[in-house]
């Protein structure tokens, strides 16, 4: 996150959104959090620091990256908490989504999502995608299979194919490849906080706690972006 906050425009919504957050957990200082005494989340186990950090887009918000693969069953499972996270947080965050790229399967649906993302279909195809492939165990790994579901959904497949063979697709391929192996994950889903923090499922004991492990490094992230990193402790 670029810059400090300052109590004015859309730093103060981050602001009074983390004073909320700091009245809720009792937390008695800034270390607290940092070291993670107060929640019970420690690094190295319930999420990694991402070294080196890499840079956001989120200007004043808090920037979340959802690394996804359309093949992995637990990138739906997740889905309905992660929703329910988003939009409770969505004034103080800049949620995106991209592609994991681990290794070469994952290609094909990388440049599927953006296909789609270049048609201006990822929003409209994203649920029912997960829902053809995991349960109704549907294989649209293949170009063939993939143009009958499109039709399904109402977009025309050859212009799908011919975005997902465009010089945009694989430019954004390459750079999601590249941010995979700098965010450091093993896999989808993923989801980086503030470029700093990486939490996957293999971290925690059940969504919920990933849920909880977001909420504590969205707090985190904000106790970072105020003045020297401190704020003071409620009277």
């Amino acid at each position: 996150m670029q810059g400090s906050l300052t109590p004015s425009g859309g730093n103060l919504l981050l602001l009074t959104f983390f004073l909320l957050l700091w009245s809720q957990t009792g937390a008695a200082a800034t270390g607290d959090l940092r070291s993670g005494s107060q929640s019970g989340f420690m690094a190295g186990v319930h999420y990694q620091l991402v070294t080196p950090p890499q840079p956001t887009r989120g200007g004043e918000r808090v920037e979340v990256v959802e690394l996804l693969w359309f093949g992995c069953r637990t990138c739906l499972a997740i889905q309905p908490q992660l929703r329910r996270w988003r939009e409770r947080n969505q004034a103080v965050i800049h949620y995106r989504r991209m592609p994991a790229i681990t290794n070469e399967d994952m290609t094909f649906f990388a440049q599927v999502f953006y296909a789609a993302q270049a048609l201006g279909v990822l929003d409209d195809i994203h649920d029912d995608l997960y829902t053809a492939i995991h349960r109704q165990h549907r294989r649209l790994d293949d170009e063939q299979a993939l143009a009958d579901f499109l039709i399904e959904q109402g977009v025309d497949p050859q212009a799908f194919r011919t975005a997902m063979r465009s010089s945009f697709t694989a430019r954004k391929v390459r750079q999601a490849r590249i941010m995979s192996r700098r965010y450091g994950i093993r896999g989808a889903p993923t989801i980086i906080v503030e470029g700093r923090y990486r939490v996957d499922p293999g971290m925690v004991r059940n969504v919920g706690e990933m849920m909880a492990v977001l909420d504590f490094l969205l707090l985190r992230a904000a106790v970072e972006a105020t003045p020297n990193g401190k704020v003071s402790p409620r009277p």
